[in-house]
């Protein structure tokens, strides 16, 4: 198990498409995984709303919409674009080696 501010290997860059979101598993917490225009955003998988899951969230230019209720939040950022949401998402940092995708957690 990975130790805290450990960055841990969650993907290769060739396994998202930009304009895409994963999930992904990690050290217990569900994380999302954002490429756009060739950067990569990392968050934990749950609206600051009422903390549903993001899974079906879309993509539209730099804005995420809940599935939910859609409250939306700037992909580059994690704020609040609109309203129920009442904070920003929680946001992991990311690095990029050797082809390969870490977040830290």
């Amino acid at each position: 198990m990975a130790e805290v501010g450990e960055y841990v290997e969650i993907a290769n860059v060739s396994d998202i498409r930009d304009g895409e979101l994963k999930v992904f598993e990690v050290n217990d917490e569900s994380i999302i995984l954002i490429k756009l225009g060739g950067e990569f955003f990392a968050y934990k998988n749950q609206c600051s709303h009422m903390e549903l899951e993001l899974n079906d969230a879309e993509i539209e230019g730099e804005t995420l919409t809940c599935p939910w209720h859609g409250a939306q939040f700037n992909i580059r950022t994690g704020d609040v674009v609109r309203l129920p949401a009442s904070g920003p998402l929680e946001k992991y940092e990311v690095k990029i080696q050797d082809g390969k995708i870490f977040v830290k957690i």
